[in-house]
């Protein structure tokens, strides 16, 4: 069959160490996604996580310029209803009609 008797087959097997970077990545990814979700869901869902809901802008009662738009409370149409007049419950949100 064959000449060669003694003849051998080598099979060698070398396992390298693989990069454990992207493990890392995975798990502050799944981390930080988790934590966004739960902040979402602990704030009252989606709808409370999307709206505008800025403390920065103030109210028309507490006499500030809350929107430095040149005019306070009395002064600034954000505080004004077409039908009510002043109302210091409305927010001063709109900075561009204050001129």
């Amino acid at each position: 069959m064959t000449d060669k008797p003694n003849e051998k087959t080598e099979i060698k097997v070398v396992l390298e160490p693989q990069d454990s970077t992207s493990k890392y990545i995975l798990v502050a990814l799944i981390l930080v996604l988790s934590g966004l979700l739960f902040a979402i869901l602990a704030g009252g869902g989606a709808e409370s996580f999307l709206s505008s809901n800025d403390d920065t802008v103030g109210n028309c009662g507490d006499g500030l310029d809350n929107d430095n738009g040149g005019k306070a409370d009395r002064d600034d149409p954000d505080c004004y209803t077409s039908l009510d007049g002043y109302d210091p419950n409305r927010t001063e949100a709109n900075r561009d009609n204050d001129l």
